[in-house]
């Protein structure tokens, strides 16, 4: 006999007892939103990327305050950057200024730890000539 019952072999069966099968559920659009969110997340997390890897942040005790805004990046060497370029200091003042909206504007320096300190007030400086009314200074929190 061909035809074997499928509770003797003791294999299950996805028929129902009538014989008729069950639609298998389609998984595809679930399928379809696990990519565009990761594209989602891919997309969001490189829209402001770090472009300084090899920094070293200066270190601080205590709740530090919170960065944002926009980013002047300050290498070791005493080196610029500025919205990906490089910069000199009357460049960084000009460039800020440019964007008309200082006053509203958060600017957040990351310089490196071992940058020495008049080179760092410099930068300062020259956004508050540009007229930025909030900087921060990014470093990196040690603990209570």
């Amino acid at each position: 006999m061909a035809f074997r019952d499928a509770r003797r072999t003791g294999r299950l069966s996805r028929g129902r007892r009538d014989g008729a099968r069950r639609p298998e559920p389609d998984l595809t659009s679930l399928i379809n939103v696990v990519f565009l969110i990761l594209i989602f997340f891919m997309v969001a997390g490189s829209l402001r990327p770090f472009t300084a890897h090899d920094l070293e942040l200066a270190k601080a005790a205590g709740e530090a305050a919170g960065g944002g805004g926009s980013m002047v990046v300050v290498a070791r060497d005493g080196a610029i950057a500025y919205r990906g370029r490089r910069v000199d200091l009357d460049q960084l003042t000009r460039d800020v200024a440019a964007r008309g909206e200082t006053a509203q504007a958060r600017f957040t320096i990351v310089a490196d730890a071992r940058l020495e300190g008049a080179r760092l007030i410099a930068v300062a400086r020259a956004l508050a000539a540009a007229g930025v009314l909030q900087t921060a200074v990014l470093v990196e929190r040690t603990g209570r």
